[in-house]
C-alpha cells in the first residue's frame, strides 16, 4: 500500500525534473559536438542518469514500503550505492575537463589526470561491494563497511589530486588561450562544491554512533533530507550549471569572433573585386 506524499518524496519528485532537464541538455551538448570531443559531458551524463535511477528507487522505496523497513529493504541498498558513487562520474568529468586544456598542463600533468581515473575506478568497485555486503544491513538503518569506507577514503585522495593538478595548472595561467582560461575558471569555481561533497560522504562513512538506535543525521538511507539536498544535491546541480555556463559562455564569445572576422572577409573580397573591375 503506498504511503503519502511528504517532505522527502516532494524532494525527490523535483531531483527528477531537474536532473531529467540536465540529462537532455548533456545529451544534446554530446550530439553537437560530437563524442570524440565530449568526454566531460558524456561523464556528466552517467552522473545524470545515476542520480535520476537512485531517486526513482529512493521514491519508490520511500512510496510503497513502511518507513520502519526502509533502511533494510535490498532496494535501500542499490540506493545507497548509487548515491555513495555519485561522485565518480563528477570527479571523472572535472579531470576530463582539466585534461583539454593543452599549453599550461604539460604532458606530464597529462598522464597523471588520466592516472587519477584509475583509483576512482577502484572506488567505485569497493562501493559497490561495501554496498551488497550483508553487514551494511545489520544494523537499524544501513551503515558503511569498510570497503565503503576504503572506497571513500579513494575518493578524498583523488579530490587532493584534483586540487594539486589545478594549482599547478593555474600557475601557468600565461600560457593558456581565452578557452583554457574559461576551463580553468570553471574548475576553480567548482571545487568549492567537491568539498561540501567530500564532506557529507566523510560524515556518512566516519560518522560515529552514540546512539545505536537512532538515525545518522548524514546517512544516505535515513539521514537528514535537508543536510543531504544542501550538501550532496545542491553541490552535484551547481557543478552541472556551470560546466553549462562554461559552454555557453565560450559558444558566445566564439560566435562574437567568428562575426566580425567573417564580415571583414567579405567586406574585403568585395572591395577587391570592384577595384579590380574598374582597372580592367
Amino acid at each position: 500500500m503506498g504511503q503519502p506524499l511528504e517532505y522527502p518524496g516532494i524532494v525527490n519528485i523535483v531531483t527528477l525534473i531537474v536532473f531529467f532537464i540536465y540529462l537532455v541538455i548533456s545529451l544534446y551538448l554530446i550530439l553537437s559536438r560530437g563524442l570524440g570531443r565530449s568526454w566531460p559531458w558524456i561523464w556528466l551524463t552517467t552522473l545524470c542518469v545515476c542520480r535520476l535511477v537512485q531517486v526513482s528507487m529512493d521514491l519508490a522505496t520511500t512510496q510503497l514500503t513502511p518507513i520502519e523497513q526502509v533502511p533494510n529493504t535490498s532496494v535501500s541498498s542499490g540506493v545507497a550505492i548509487l548515491t555513495s558513487m555519485g561522485l565518480t562520474p563528477l570527479f571523472m568529468s572535472t579531470s576530463s575537463l582539466l585534461n583539454t586544456t593543452t599549453k599550461p598542463k604539460g604532458r606530464r600533468m597529462q598522464w597523471i589526470l588520466l592516472f587519477v581515473h584509475v583509483p576512482l575506478v577502484i572506488s567505485f568497485i569497493l562501493i559497490v561491494a561495501g554496498g551488497i555486503d550483508p553487514d551494511s544491513r545489520d544494523g537499524p538503518t544501513y551503515a558503511a563497511t569498510e570497503a565503503t569506507k576504503a572506497g571513500i577514503s579513494l575518493y578524498i585522495v583523488c579530490f587532493l589530486i584534483l586540487i594539486w593538478a589545478t594549482a599547478v595548472i593555474s600557475a601557468r595561467l600565461y600560457l593558456a588561450d581565452p578557452q583554457e582560461v574559461k576551463i580553468l575558471t570553471t574548475v576553480v569555481l567548482s571545487l568549492p562544491f567537491f568539498v561540501i561533497d567530500i564532506v557529507y560522504m566523510t560524515c556518512f562513512a566516519f560518522e560515529s554512533w552514540v546512539d545505536k538506535t537512532s538515525d545518522m543525521k548524514f546517512n544516505v538511507i535515513s539521514g537528514d533530507v535537508t543536510i543531504q539536498l544542501c550538501m550532496y544535491v545542491q553541490p552535484h546541480s551547481a557543478t552541472f550549471r556551470l560546466h553549462v555556463l562554461r559552454r555557453m559562455v565560450s559558444d558566445f564569445a566564439n560566435s562574437i569572433d567568428c562575426y566580425p572576422s567573417s564580415h571583414c572577409t567579405s567586406s574585403l573580397f568585395n572591395t577587391h573585386h570592384f577595384l579590380m573591375s574598374k582597372l580592367r
